[in-house]
């Protein structure tokens, strides 16, 4: 078993985040603003910045990532990356140019950079963070946090 995933196969999302990639951004912000600074936490060590920005914007132009209910699950497989990692975005003023589902802000980002044929699959992490944010208690502790290391514990406590 890996670490990034539990006894029963769920994805410890935890495991796949650092404090390192949590960003608090304050005021009104765009999407492109918000992507760029997420990209910039994740290109370089994990993966090439072009091609991670190419992908993103990519994927975007063809359907928002942006789920409704304030979240946005902007993600990418591409073929050098070694190991799926993840950012994560708080906006507690809102991304009101996101365009999700609802057509309501986005407030909560998790950028996802997974590599091809590589564990945990895309998918599952996906799912995993579908599933921790079903209930809105989590994104409004999330957003209620005033530091990445606060963020990490409370997630770190969801997922136990």
């Amino acid at each position: 078993m890996d670490r990034e995933e539990n006894n029963a196969g769920v994805v410890v999302l935890n495991s796949l985040l650092s404090p390192e990639r949590i960003l608090i951004l304050k005021g009104r912000l765009s999407k492109k603003e918000v992507l760029l600074a997420m990209i910039g936490t994740l290109a370089g060590e994990y993966c090439d910045r072009d091609d991670l920005e190419w992908g993103i914007f990519h994927r975007e132009s063809l359907m928002s990532t942006g789920i409704g209910s304030g979240i946005a699950i902007p993600h990418i497989s591409l073929p050098n990356v070694e190991e799926t990692r993840v950012a994560m975005a708080l906006c507690p003023d809102g991304i009101a140019d996101y365009q999700s589902q609802d057509s309501q802000p986005v407030r909560l980002v998790f950028m996802i950079v997974a590599g091809k044929n590589q564990k945990p699959p895309l998918l599952k992490v996906l799912a995993a963070i579908g599933t921790l944010f079903y209930d809105g208690r989590l994104k409004a502790a999330f957003l209620a946090a005033h530091d990445p290391k606060t963020c990490m514990e409370i997630l770190i406590r969801a997922e136990s």
